[in-house]
Parts: structure tokens; C-alpha cells; sequence
């Protein structure tokens, strides 16, 4: 994989022989699928910032090389919410390069609340490493194994299950009679919130992996203890100055998608179904973390109207698929919802495009079928 050739960066296409490649790999290398008798219809999930031209190049690809019988194409964020068994709410996909923030209603995508973050996964990367390097007795340890302290290390750290949690706010100044309220404390506040109603929601898991202060880890024959400042890798999504970047942080695009929704009175659905996925996802207490941020500025009232935001919720794989519906395969809610749409598009070739659509009319004919 070190070789390996992205051809996607921050939700881009930039190489397409490398993209047409990484396909072929898959359909053909993976798959064992024959290309001369290929009988298999593929469901192609794409970015909501790809392009008509892209989306016709990719249909002429499908067809022409990889002689595929039927060809659908959908939305990464339809598919998310309808893993998680709906038709409407937001979508936060937390990928390696960029977050993206999309509204759904009734199965249609409203673009104009679709944003996206230049900000994921490797930006975790590069704060963790910069706290390890703080770490004195941490590069005492790699200097003594003569293991490199480097990004690579990092993201090690970051994708061990369990090791980094997610701070419920930010560290507060000292106050005189309770003292200033350590990184363990933070991450250990309950993840319940009470609203004027009375209600309570809860919106982590019921039962918490127990945090400890350091934590010990294996990386290349080697132990090394890294303390609780592991804790603190999620925050430049809401603080994104901590790495040097000047956009808004997730809690208050969140807040800016939903608002951009043109029908007001969808608004509180829209808090009450969010749909958080992705590879850095995974990350415990992300969502309780989100959710305090973002009730720092939404107005709530007693006499509040029907565009009012009353409750934020989101949204997990529901729980009668017994296999994914543990938290750890939430980042898998798009290839649900993509599985489920094509069990239901495939029984009919008026569904999705065909390869006798695709000789009559050419490339363009994906954008009568599809999303």
C-alpha cells in the first residue's frame, strides 16, 4: 500500500486511470467477476460534489470496460441515513480529508445545505503527533526502541479500539472551589442531557469503556505508554485553529447546513435524526460532544414554535441487523443503505440504467436514473 496512488483527495477525482484501476481491481482481482460474461449490475456511491460530466465519464467506464449489465449511481449521504433506517436528517461522514455535512427530506438531498470540511482523519493524525511529541518520556521510549515518533505512529495510536475518547467541552479556566476538571474527568461526564420538557436523551452508548489515565500499546515489538492527552485528538474538528486551519468548526457548520434547509418546519427533524459516520466516527463520546456544542447555540423556549429545534438525536443502525447495529460498525451505515438500495433497484431494469439504455442513448442517460 505504500506505493498506492490516490486517486480521490478531499472528495475529488484526480487521476482517473488510477480511479479506473482501483475498480478494476476490485470488480475483477476481488470480486472474481469475468469481464466477458459479467452478469453482475454494480451500485456505484459517489460524493454529492461529483460533477454530470464525472457521473457520465463513470457510466461510459462501467460499460464500455468493465461491460457491466446495469449501472445505478447514488449519494453517500442518502445511503448513510437510509442504513440508519430513514428518509430525512443530516449526515456527518468523517473521512481522512474532509468532513462533509448534507441534509436529506423525503429521499431528496437539499444541496443547498451541503457543506463540506477540509478536515478528517489525518488532521487527528497530525495533532496526536504533536501532543506525543510534548511527551518526553514518550520519546525517550521511541528513542530507546529506535521506533520513529511519526505520523504513522499516530494514526496507530488513533485506530486502536478504545485507546483515544472525545473530550465533552473544552478545558474551562481553574475555578477557586473546584479546581480545573482533569482530561479523565471530561471524558467521563455522562452522556445524558435534560431539557425543558422534562425528557431525557441519551445519545452514547448506555456503557462507556472504562478510560484510564495511560495506556500501554505494542507497536512494532515494542511497549509504550501514552498518556491521557490521547483524549484530545478530536478536537481540532471543533477548534480547527489547533492545526491551522481557519473554517468553522463541525458543531457550528452543523448548525449553518440545517438553517440553510429552505423549509423551516423539517428544521427539528433534522436535529433529531443525525447520522454520524465514516472512519473517525468510531471515536467514543463524539456524538455527546457534538451534541453539547451545538446546544450552545440553538435557542431553546417554552413557548418555542414549530421550527424550533426541541432535541438533538441521532441516529445508529437499527438494531434488528443483529451483526452492525454495535457501535463499532457504524462507519458501515453507507454500504447498508447501499445494499438495501440495490435489493431494491435491481429487480428492475426501469430502476437503473441498462446496457440497452446505455447503447440507445449514450453516457447521459445516468442522469434519468439515478439519483
Amino acid at each position: 500500500m505504500e506505493d498506492f496512488n490516490n486517486p480521490i483527495k478531499d472528495n475529488m477525482i484526480v487521476s482517473w486511470p488510477d480511479l479506473e484501476a482501483c475498480w478494476h481491481h476490485i470488480l475483477f482481482k476481488e470480486l472474481g467477476l469475468k469481464k466477458s460474461r459479467n452478469e453482475s449490475p454494480v451500485l456505484l456511491t459517489v460524493p454529492v460534489c461529483w460533477t454530470k460530466e464525472e457521473h457520465e465519464r463513470i457510466t461510459q467506464i462501467f460499460f464500455e470496460n468493465f461491460n457491466v449489465p446495469g449501472l445505478y449511481i447514488a449519494p453517500q449521504p442518502l445511503l448513510a441515513l437510509y442504513g440508519c433506517g430513514s428518509v430525512s436528517g443530516s449526515i456527518i461522514d468523517i473521512g481522512h480529508e474532509t468532513t462533509d455535512i448534507n441534509v436529506g427530506v423525503d429521499s431528496i438531498l437539499q444541496i443547498q445545505s451541503s457543506l463540506s470540511l477540509p478536515i478528517g482523519g489525518k488532521h487527528f493524525d497530525q495533532y496526536l503527533l504533536e501532543l506525543l511529541q510534548q511527551d518526553t518520556n514518550l520519546v525517550q521510549q521511541a528513542k530507546n526502541a529506535s521506533v520513529p515518533l511519526d505520523i504513522k505512529f499516530a494514526r496507530f495510536i488513533r485506530e486502536q479500539p478504545g485507546a483515544c475518547h472525545v473530550l465533552s467541552g473544552h478545558v474551562k479556566p481553574e475555578d477557586k472551589t473546584t479546581g480545573t476538571p482533569s482530561v479523565l474527568d471530561m471524558v467521563a461526564t455522562p452522556a445524558v442531557e435534560e431539557f425543558t420538557d422534562g425528557e431525557v436523551a441519551v445519545t452514547e452508548d448506555e456503557v462507556v469503556p472504562e478510560v484510564t489515565e495511560n495506556l500501554t500499546v505494542e507497536y512494532k515489538g515494542h511497549k509504550f505508554t501514552i498518556g491521557e492527552y490521547r483524549h484530545k485528538v478530536c478536537d481540532p474538528l471543533f477548534s480547527p485553529e489547533l492545526v491551522g486551519l481557519d473554517i468553522l468548526p463541525l458543531s457550528e457548520a452543523t448548525r449553518l447546513a440545517i438553517m440553510n434547509c429552505e423549509t423551516p418546519e423539517i428544521r427539528p427533524k433534522l436535529w433529531e435524526n443525525i447520522v454520524v459516520t465514516g472512519g473517525c466516527s468510531l471515536l467514543y463520546q463524539l456524538q455527546n460532544r457534538l451534541k453539547k456544542e451545538v446546544q450552545l447555540s440553538l435557542p431553546y423556549s417554552d413557548n418555542a414554535g414549530d421550527s424550533q429545534p426541541r432535541l438533538v438525536s441521532f441516529l445508529r443502525i437499527p438494531e434488528y441487523f443483529t451483526i452492525l447495529r454495535e457501535k463499532q460498525y457504524q462507519c458501515y451505515a453507507t454500504w447498508l443503505g447501499g445494499e438495501i438500495v440495490a435489493k431494491l433497484v435491481f429487480i428492475d431494469a426501469k430502476n437503473y440504467v441498462s446496457k440497452v439504455d446505455y447503447n440507445e442513448s449514450g453516457p447521459s442517460i445516468v442522469h434519468t436514473k439515478s439519483y
